[in-house]
């Protein structure tokens, strides 16, 4: 990710950061810029997820899994490990 100055629109460095909490941080950036040097603090935050991690999946799929019927549970195993049929 880069950042840019808000005044020059030149790349900024981070300097340090600070953790608000789990969601929000302040990072703290220098303009690379030496005509501007502009020291900036912008707050980062967490807006949502695109993608669960994998053990979220993972266990859901297990969970629907074990809720499906007996008959439609065999269906599909035997669609991903025919030989075991």
């Amino acid at each position: 990710m880069r950042i840019k100055c808000p005044y020059c629109q030149s790349k900024t460095i981070v300097t340090h950061h600070e953790e608000v909490d789990k969601r929000v941080s302040y990072v703290y950036v220098t303009c690379t810029n030496h005509d501007c040097h502009a020291r900036s603090k912008i707050r980062i935050s967490y807006a949502g997820t695109l993608t669960p991690p994998v053990s979220d999946l993972t266990a859901a799929m297990h969970e629907w899994f074990a809720n499906l019927p007996e008959a439609e549970q065999k269906a599909i195993a035997k669609t991903y490990q025919p030989a075991l049929f």
